[in-house]
């Protein structure tokens, strides 16, 4: 029934291409309102003169002057505040801006022919050498509050380097498009991804998918 009417809306290239993306996405992530959903985590390295330094240093600006909903991991049942966050890795020998990557996950959505993209989470770590142990948590922000949302991802961003009053929001700026060549694709939907080949693959097929529902 789902095709059909995909077929009717869009011809037969949209059929084909959402055909092989339904096939693909677990029945849990599809929403009743949505005629597709597609749920991506990805991580990308934290570096300077790039944009996830930059994303990094504003979360961090904004924990030190603004009443953040703060937490250092997804499974943290409760916000804390920045002092016991800040206390609990200068123990661990880190601050906030420790960080060497970010975990972000994507959603895309096709609700009446048009694609709705959303960052949902933003889950910062600092990743030792694979001898030194595991990754250990910095911040974890939770965007699906729309307040924090548009107060970090809309209203804030990088500088233009020929209008001081003009930036590139950071929706835009650490879009799934915008980190392809940097971020590695880990989780699809309730399927995380371990291979490096099967991670570049997923990331392939989810960039032209996204492609052909954006410009058909």
């Amino acid at each position: 029934m789902l095709s059909g009417t995909l077929l009717q809306k869009s011809g037969h290239v949209r059929f084909a291409v959402l055909g092989i993306a339904m096939l693909l996405v677990p029945v849990s992530e599809c929403l009743a309102q949505a005629e597709w959903q597609r749920t991506v985590k990805v991580i990308a390295p934290i570096q300077e003169n790039t944009v996830t330094r930059a994303l990094t240093d504003t979360v961090v600006g904004m924990a030190e002057t603004q009443d953040l909903q703060l937490r250092r991991t997804p499974e943290s049942d409760t916000a804390a505040s920045l002092a016991p966050i800040r206390s609990a890795l200068s123990e661990e020998g880190l601050a906030l801006t420790s960080a060497t990557d970010v975990f972000i996950t994507y959603r895309f959505t096709l609700k009446g022919s048009r694609l709705q993209r959303r960052i949902l989470d933003l889950h910062f770590i600092y990743r030792p050498s694979a001898e030194q142990g595991e990754d250990i948590p910095i911040l974890y922000l939770n965007l699906t509050e729309n307040d924090l949302y548009q107060r970090l991802i809309v209203e804030k961003g990088l500088p233009s380097s020929v209008n001081e009053v003009a930036f590139q929001p950071f929706e835009e700026a650490i879009s799934f498009h915008s980190l392809q060549e940097t971020a590695t694709v880990v989780q699809v939907g309730n399927q995380i991804i371990r291979d490096p080949k099967q991670a570049a693959s997923e990331k392939r097929q989810i960039a032209g998918t996204i492609r052909e529902l954006t410009y058909d």
